[in-house]
């Protein structure tokens, strides 16, 4: 496929076709988090980016996102991810990725997730004093073992997630812990544009999950660098 974004205020070109064979095998669902994705936030970035390339993308549309509902919020995502036709992987942020701790705790994610990449989960039980009651529903953050390949990307100067307990949460999910550095929560109040270093973390992911889970290499011997 030939790729369609070629500034360097986009996405490199050999990024973006890297990608496209990366990640053929599956289809990305867009997890957002407290108050939702912003147009300028990575998630939609990429959203639209996967789009352009005839890359399957789905997202989780909660009714209010502003005022989370534990039930809702998990009933959504679970509906959202058994529309999928092939192997899902997760990109989750924030309270998005502790609303998939609690799907795979209460057993409701059908076995299509393949993966997941877990970028700065909120530590319900330790957020900021002024947003914690807006997401108690979801404390404490679960610590069991998840079933599928997952990434935890943790910031060193995030207000919702110390780098201690970013280490705990990927060493009770059986997850990989990457450092992305000073990002804060690496969400809407982050100018990061595409976040460049977050594509290449979603391409680790999905090298181990094709190398793990299905024995396959994608035509790649090496994941982007």
């Amino acid at each position: 496929m030939q790729a369609k974004l070629e500034t360097t205020d986009d996405v490199p070109a050999d990024i973006v076709r890297h990608l496209s064979t990366s990640l053929a095998a599956f289809e990305l669902i867009i997890v957002p988090g407290l108050d939702g994705s912003a147009r300028h936030h990575w998630q939609s970035l990429w959203q639209a980016l996967f789009q352009a390339e005839g890359i399957p993308v789905g997202r989780v549309n909660q009714e209010i996102w502003s005022r989370p509902h534990y039930k809702g919020w998990i009933m959504t995502l679970v509906a959202t991810v058994k529309k999928s036709k092939k192997p899902v992987l997760l990109v989750g942020h924030s309270v998005g990725c502790v609303l998939i701790a609690h799907a795979v705790k209460e057993g409701l994610l059908p076995d299509t997730v393949a993966g997941a990449l877990l970028v700065a989960p909120a530590d319900v039980e330790n957020g900021p004093e002024q947003d914690i009651s807006r997401v108690a529903a979801f404390s404490p953050v679960p610590l069991s073992s998840l079933p599928f390949p997952a990434l935890v990307v943790g910031s060193r100067n995030d207000p919702w997630l110390s780098v201690t307990r970013a280490r705990t949460f990927a060493r009770h999910w059986n997850a990989s812990f990457v450092d992305a550095g000073r990002k804060g929560h690496i969400g809407n109040q982050c100018d990061l544009g595409y976040w460049l270093d977050g594509l290449m973390f979603l391409d680790r992911l999905a090298q181990t999950v094709l190398i793990e889970k299905t024995g396959l290499r994608r035509l790649h011997k090496k994941t982007l660098q």
